[in-house]
């Protein structure tokens, strides 16, 4: 498979033909990336992809016709998560694949936690109400990973980040300068200077970089298995 491990610049992520996501959906985006996935992360996520995702993705994909957000995007988040494992709980007590907390799970309507297909579209729809909060005139592919930066680091502290960035004179309703200046919350300088204060915007940047090539593997190996399926089936 043509997965690009060592993934840098901007990573391909074409639309697969005939996969589960609402109709006429776009491409997912690009995202500006800085890291490779570390080898033992890489080695793994090619494993649980045999292993775990085979259980887990109709529930993606359901949640993908559910939010017009595509499942191999959700299936990246959900693996930044927990490693696709249903029974997770971190140390802050957020729970399940796509590591909801307990209020954020109520807010979605998520009765069982544990239970795979509510928490995947507990998780979601989460993010599709991070996106729908994203000020509207902020266009796709940008606003998209606002979303998922806020899903990581809150809304509020997104908003600091954008409003660090325009201190910066640098565009706030653009992702790659948000991304830049999200470290800064960490920085006294800046965060002093903001309502929300300290956060680590710095694990956010990982957290959406992480998401955006676990996703980028997850649609070449879809357009793959497509191109083999296609073969076989001309012979």
């Amino acid at each position: 498979m043509a997965l690009g491990l060592a993934v840098l610049g901007f990573p391909s992520l074409a639309p697969a033909t005939g996969d589960t996501a609402s109709a006429g959906s776009p491409a997912p985006p690009k995202p500006q990336q800085r890291a490779r996935l570390p080898k033992r992360l890489a080695a793994d996520f090619h494993t649980h992809i045999g292993t775990r995702l085979p259980a887990l993705r109709p529930h993606f994909e359901a949640a993908a016709s559910d939010t017009g957000i595509r499942w191999q995007m959700l299936a990246g988040l959900g693996y930044q998560e927990s490693r696709w494992r249903p029974a997770a709980v971190s140390p802050r007590g957020a729970q399940g694949v796509m590591m909801l907390m307990p209020q954020t799970a109520r807010k979605m309507g998520v009765a069982d936690v544990f239970s795979p297909g509510e928490n995947i579209m507990g998780g979601a729809r989460y993010l599709a109400y991070m996106k729908e909060r994203i000020p509207k005139r902020i266009q796709d592919p940008d606003r998209i990973w606002m979303a998922m930066a806020a899903y990581n680091i809150g809304i509020g502290h997104l908003e600091d980040a954008r409003i660090i960035t325009q201190m910066r004179k640098k565009n706030p309703d653009r992702w790659s300068d948000v991304r830049a200046n999200l470290p800064r919350l960490s920085d006294p300088h800046w965060h002093s200077r903001v309502k929300r204060g300290y956060a680590n915007g710095r694990e956010t940047v990982e957290f959406v970089e992480r998401v955006s090539q676990f996703t980028a593997i997850l649609e070449n190996a879809t357009l793959d298995s497509q191109a083999g399926q296609t073969h076989s089936n001309a012979r």
